[in-house]
């Protein structure tokens, strides 16, 4: 059981200034709780409704639960309701510790001998956008993702959904000064392409380098000045329509796809 005065407190969690005093935030759904038990994410707590709590799904994933020692109970609808984002919900939340990150010097160090990619995003504000980058950076393989300052939170509400788990696969740096940590990987070897309007490179014609940072910015404005300084290479999408841009996520998802599908430069 868990007493009023505690589910009150966890409720807060929905508040970002909530999840940055405690250090935890709340997951939903069948799909990301359980790439979260997968992984071995820190779950202080999982609820689920009455109606939903004998769900096949629900009952395997109390089973994962209950073998790791996590509490787990059973809400009234209006008690769920208050810790539930999601419209149409599917009867489980999870309150999860933050994912404790690696420095970004430990990162560079790590992937400094093998072919990697990393991505760094300068300024995406959009919740759905940064989960959906998340995602294809998972998909693509990419070896961590730098959240420069002006990012959304990597653990809003609709950032984690838009996830579907995926942040629980790979490092994601926050508040990452790039700038700063551009400068540093630069020198140390890694290849820096910043995804531009107007980049001069085309990029049907770019080769990645063995260790690359992607820079992705922000959906109204772009990458920053001082941050494209610090690129290597300004490389544009070539267009074929009349659409003014493309979307950041959509963007990403373009170069993750050639640098994944095209060998890099030895």
């Amino acid at each position: 059981m868990i007493s009023k005065a505690k589910l009150k407190d966890l409720q807060k969690l929905s508040q970002k200034k909530s999840r940055e005093s405690e250090g935890m935030f709340l997951i939903e759904g069948i799909r990301s709780l359980d790439e979260a038990l997968t992984a071995g994410a820190v779950i202080e707590w999982i609820f689920t409704t009455q109606k939903d709590a004998d769900s096949s799904e629900i009952v395997h994933i109390r089973e994962q639960a209950n073998k790791k020692g996590i509490p787990a109970a059973v809400l009234s609808d209006p008690e769920f309701a208050r810790l539930s984002e999601m419209v149409t919900s599917q009867g489980i939340v999870a309150v999860v510790r933050n994912i404790s990150q690696p420095p970004l010097e430990s990162i560079a160090t790590a992937q400094g001998s093998n072919s990697a990619i990393v991505v760094a995003l300068d300024a995406v504000a959009d919740p759905g956008n940064l989960g959906a980058i998340i995602r294809t950076c998972d998909w693509f393989g990419a070896a961590a993702i730098l959240l420069g300052k002006g990012c959304v939170e990597l653990y809003n509400p609709k950032v984690v959904r838009a996830t579907m788990g995926s942040l629980f696969h790979l490092p994601i740096l926050e508040d990452v000064d790039l700038q700063t940590g551009l400068a540093s990987l630069g020198k140390d070897g890694w290849d820096i392409f910043a995804a531009e309007l107007t980049g001069t490179e085309d990029l049907r014609n770019v080769r990645r380098g063995q260790k690359t940072v992607l820079v992705i910015g922000n959906e109204a404005h772009g990458i920053s000045a001082d941050v494209s300084r610090a690129a290597t290479h300004h490389v544009c999408i070539p267009s074929f329509g009349k659409a003014e841009s493309l979307n950041a996520g959509i963007a990403a998802g373009v170069f993750l796809s050639h640098f994944a599908f095209n060998e890099y430069d030895h």
